[in-house]
């Protein structure tokens, strides 16, 4: 069992305040992505999310005293109405296809980088939101929920996203293209 001092390390440790502020700016980014030309948003992201996934896979572990703290801030109207903004944005770069390895069948899967993009947005907003709280116990859990989300969600929907992005950004064009 982690001792209180402990805990509070964890709650200011360099790696969580790491996430904590690449987070803050992955949705601030996601917010406002209609501003950007798209090859400037498809680079940003692909920086972004490669940031947030290395600094994912060194996010601490801690254990919860009061799980009564853990809350969900973004609601199902919220995340709809953003997925189909980043959808109209992306247009035709929208759908692709890729092989997701969380699932059984590794055949080919036709997906959605507004979907994933939103989903990503879902679960770090959700932490920025209840890691910003003045309670020990509300970070607690915002670091816990972070953690169990980039192993079971985000973390795969980055390393989804990546090729894709990589595509997009540096992919041979035809003067058709241009």
């Amino acid at each position: 069992m982690q001792n209180a001092e402990n805990k509070e390390d964890i709650i200011v440790s360099k790696p969580v305040l790491e996430v904590f502020a690449i987070a803050s700016e992955y949705c601030l980014f996601i917010d406002k992505m209609a501003n950007y030309e798209q090859v400037e948003a498809f680079s940003f992201l692909q920086k972004i999310l490669s940031a947030l996934y290395l600094k994912g896979c060194l996010f601490p572990t801690i254990e919860v005293e009061d799980d009564t703290a853990n809350e969900r801030f973004v609601t199902e109207e919220e995340y709809e109405t953003l997925r189909l903004k980043l959808s109209q944005y992306m247009g035709d770069k929208d759908y692709y296809s890729t092989v997701d390895l969380s699932q059984e069948n590794i055949d080919s899967t036709p997906v959605t980088l507004s979907e994933l993009l939103s989903d990503i947005y879902l679960d770090l907003k959700d932490f920025l939101l209840l890691y910003a709280k003045d309670q020990q116990s509300a970070k607690e859990n915002a670091i816990a929920s972070c953690h169990y989300y980039f192993m079971t969600n985000w973390g795969m929907k980055i390393t989804l996203i990546l090729p894709y992005l990589h595509h997009l950004l540096f992919a041979p064009t035809t003067d058709e293209d241009d």
